[in-house]
């Protein structure tokens, strides 16, 4: 069985900068894996500005990944499947990897609508927002309009600013009395293409094979042919739902809570590597 000193699950910028951090701090035996191919995590996705000196998502990970450290194991297109309380990651491929110290850097998830309480089937062209994002950005999909978005938070907005730049009518709806996401994402809701309904939320949505539009809670029928669910994240722990608080095992980026400002995401995951470190140094 292979062994590393320390594992860390997720590539994306608090993957990165939990490895880089711990490899600063003098750790020489680093595994950083992630499911996906390249690092980056959902940074890759991300093509609006706004990343550090308004470089899109892809320019900032492009930037995080610069100098990244060859003594560092990446294990791309690898999922971990199960994590033991005698440190043993079981990957896919049926790889076993020991390890003395685990970081998890695997972000989070998104509520889907099946945990809303929305009455009606679930037709063709129901998304979440993160979900369409990476469709949208990384596989060049064309969603139809118009388009309705429940919830006003910053991926809702920034999802109604790239729909409307491709000539969807956009509807945004927000159960709160106003909008919720951060004034810099608000510049979308100046377009003559997106408008905000406040104070209610969605009940129902129409349609058999596909959506053809879905009833507020006020009763207002709004005709769509994409409906994107943005009501909120939640972080991603499956991996430790069942090991309990073991000192070996440290949280980082959105997998510990979610961080509006990716500056906090990198933030916390140096100082994640250089405290996995400093623990397996006092126990060894």
């Amino acid at each position: 069985m292979e062994h590393t000193d320390l594992l860390i699950v997720g590539a994306g910028a608090a993957g990165i900068a939990a490895a880089k951090g711990a490899y600063e701090a003098g750790c020489t035996s680093i595994t950083l894996v992630d499911r996906k191919e390249a690092m980056g995590g959902v940074l890759l996705q991300c093509a609006h500005c706004g990343f550090g000196k308004q470089l899109t998502g892809p320019e900032y990970a492009a930037q995080l990944g610069k100098a990244f450290p060859k003594d560092i194991a990446f294990v791309p297109s690898t999922t971990v499947l199960r994590v033991s309380s005698d440190k043993i990651a079981r990957l896919s491929g049926g790889k076993q990897l020991h390890f003395h110290q685990l970081i998890l850097a695997t972000g989070c998830r998104e509520i889907p609508m099946g945990a809303l309480p929305i009455a009606g089937t679930r037709p063709k062209g129901i998304y979440t927002a993160g979900q369409l994002q990476e469709m949208v950005n990384l596989h060049q999909f064309r969603p139809e309009g118009p388009a309705v978005i429940l919830g006003s938070g910053d991926l809702g907005l920034i999802m109604a600013n790239h729909l409307s730049d491709q000539g969807l009518h956009v509807t945004l709806v927000e159960q709160k009395s106003s909008c919720t996401g951060m004034a810099r994402n608000r510049v979308c809701l100046k377009k003559p293409l997106v408008s905000l309904l406040c104070g209610t939320t969605i009940t129902e949505v129409l349609g058999e094979e596909t959506i053809e539009g879905c009833i507020t809670q006020t009763g207002t029928v709004l005709p769509c042919k994409t409906l994107v669910i943005a009501v909120g994240l939640r972080p991603e722990r499956t991996l430790a739902e069942h090991l309990g608080n073991p000192p070996w095992l440290h949280l980082c980026g959105n997998c510990d809570r979610i961080h509006p400002m990716v500056e906090t995401v990198i933030g916390q995951g140096k100082q994640a590597g250089i405290a996995a470190y400093e623990t397996m140094r006092g126990t060894l």
